[in-house]
């Protein structure tokens, strides 16, 4: 009887395990791969498969494009060494073993050259390219595209695809449509007098119309060109600024959106929107840490069922050999196995005449959800303080707040340090205007709220210049006494960031004629935060502030551009 009930005792416990892991990551957990061009490399990765399974992956998006050995046209296989029939079945027999489903990718409109190579369709046949003649050696522009207009596109992609999602026995496939720029340019001869969203919705509806009314596929594309970059300040880069975004509206919505966002953010506004419109999201991260986990967070507590899951991209950053110790993947994982999503959003408020600040802490579920926090840099707990109301604060303070629910922790601590100074509550006015790609949560206030800016330049908090200098006026109100002036600037060069280059101060006592006070130049740092201090010694009411970008350095991408510039919280003390 004792090993009839032990044995019960155990059953009841691996169901429970069971039953929790599951809860806990029952979305996809995806991992979107290229580089993976022959069946040796394959072979290769086939072995990696049982360990991804067991950190959780259960889909792989497997970027193919024209690396198959293609037999209804194989004038377009990329090299003399790609996938073949037997390694793709060969492959996805390994990836079903171990519970992966494998979705194959081929970028499709966008993306067809990289740098000076032009890929195999538009390379073998230059006249379904979409600006002909147009950019020798693909100068001035980030990819081709290919002739949506021209029926011939699809009477050759579709037949290639077909092979790609047979040989892996596939039933899903992932079409790209990211990062599309030239189909409203006067080069782009069949679109350019079409309403780009027009073009864009056709591509995809004509996919939508083979590979699933006909085919029966479910069917995957990046989520960028569907975001209105005037809406949701995310540049033109994660969202659209050539008018390609109300296609939205004019697509399936049977079709998952994989909406990716790289920078950490404490809002991604475009997810709840695909949802509300009735899509299936999922959304996708790359390399930096903090970014996956902010992105995991946001999107797992809205506990959407259309919320699909995550997908984890690698790009070019991981080796082969390095991917089982890709950690932007394994910190993701353990942030979604922990469930820990609740996490607090910590504003300030300013107020004109005031050289203070009114914090603001919030839960996504305050009815569930109670804050503790701390202001002296200490680690909250159960036994801090509750927070009911906005908080005053008149000194330098740093913050830190976590969410309980009951008495069990339900997010990680949240902090930020805030600095009082004699700019807070004052009137900042900008003399050139910063770029409305990358906007601030409050604007010109975010320059003088007492919040640091972290690493990324989308966190809300930095100001960015695109190519231009930053100059603005800050009316202190009265007559002040002040010593010194310091700034942060970014270094990003990935994203063709730089730190300031110089800075000029003046003063007024009028606001009408200004003295210039200095002039210094700033030493090159390989920091991603530059700080930048100088002094003032000086009473005034009026400061002019003048702040140079840089122009990107020989070697690094942009060269001899003038760079983006960020600049958050000017300190006056």
């Amino acid at each position: 009887m004792k090993k009839l009930l032990l044995l019960f005792l155990c059953v009841v416990s691996i169901a429970v395990h069971a039953s929790e892991k599951s809860d806990s990551t029952h979305k996809w957990i995806a991992l979107h791969l290229l580089g993976y061009n022959n069946d040796s490399s394959l072979i290769e990765l086939g072995e990696r498969i049982p360990t991804l399974a067991g950190d959780g992956i259960n889909l792989i998006f497997l970027e193919v494009d024209y690396n198959f050995e293609f037999i209804s046209h194989p004038e377009l296989r990329a090299s003399k060494e790609v996938i073949t029939k037997k390694g793709a079945e060969d492959f996805a027999a390994i990836c079903k073993q171990y519970g992966i489903r494998l979705v194959p990718q081929f970028q499709s409109l966008g993306h067809q050259s990289w740098a000076q190579y032009t890929f195999a369709l538009l390379k073998t046949y230059p006249e379904l390219d979409l600006t002909p003649h147009a950019f020798p050696n693909n100068e001035g522009i980030y990819c081709r595209e290919w002739d949506p207009y021209n029926p011939k596109v699809n009477q050759i992609v579709f037949p290639l695809i077909d092979e790609i999602l047979d040989a892996f026995h596939a039933d899903g496939l992932h079409i790209g449509m990211d990062e599309v720029f030239l189909i409203h340019t006067e080069q782009a001869l069949s679109t350019r007098d079409k309403d780009p969203a027009t073009v864009y919705a056709k591509v995809v509806n004509d996919f939508h119309d083979y590979f699933v009314k006909k085919k029966g596929k479910q069917l995957f594309m990046w989520a960028d060109r569907l975001i209105d970059g005037t809406k949701y300040k995310f540049g033109e880069w994660e969202s659209s600024l050539n008018g390609t975004a109300a296609a939205v509206d004019s697509i399936p919505k049977d079709i998952v959106l994989c909406d990716w966002h790289y920078e950490p953010r404490e809002a991604y506004p475009s997810i709840p929107m695909f949802l509300e419109k009735g899509f299936k999201v999922l959304p996708c991260s790359y390399r930096k840490i903090d970014g996956v986990k902010a992105l995991i967070k946001y999107s797992y507590q809205l506990e959407h069922p259309n919320m699909m899951g995550h997908m984890f991209t690698t790009w070019s950053v991981v080796k082969k050999d390095s991917l089982m110790e890709y950690q932007p993947m394994l910190e993701g994982i353990k942030t979604i196995v922990s469930g820990r999503f609740y996490d607090v959003l910590i504003e300030s408020h300013t107020f004109l005449g005031q050289d203070s600040l009114q914090l603001v802490l919030s839960a996504s579920h305050p009815k569930e959800h109670h804050i503790h926090y701390t202001l002296d840099g200490t680690e909250p707990t159960l036994y801090s303080a509750v927070y009911s109301k906005p908080i005053k604060i008149g000194t330098t303070a740093t913050v830190k707040a976590v969410v309980y629910k009951g008495n069990n922790v339900a997010g990680d601590v949240a902090e930020k340090k805030f600095i009082i100074h004699k700019a807070i509550g004052t009137d900042l006015s900008f003399q050139t205007y910063p770029s409305a790609k990358y906007a601030a949560n409050d604007r010109a206030t975010a320059l003088i709220n007492g919040l640091l800016g972290s690493k990324s330049y989308a966190d809300g908090q930095w100001v960015g210049y695109e190519g231009q200098n930053m100059e603005l006026i800050i009316d202190l109100g009265n007559n002040t006494k002040l010593s010194q002036l310091s700034f942060n600037s970014l270094n990003n060069s990935r994203s063709w960031v730089r730190q300031a280059d110089r800075i000029e101060v003046s003063q007024s006592g009028d606001g009408r004629v200004y003295n210039t006070m200095l002039e210094k130049d700033i030493p090159e740092s390989k920091e991603e935060i530059v700080n930048t201090t100088v002094p003032l010694h000086v009473s005034t009411r009026y400061l002019k502030i003048k702040i140079f970008c840089k122009t990107i350095p020989a070697g690094y991408p942009g060269e001899g551009k003038k760079a983006w510039l960020f600049v958050d919280e000017i300190v006056v003390d």
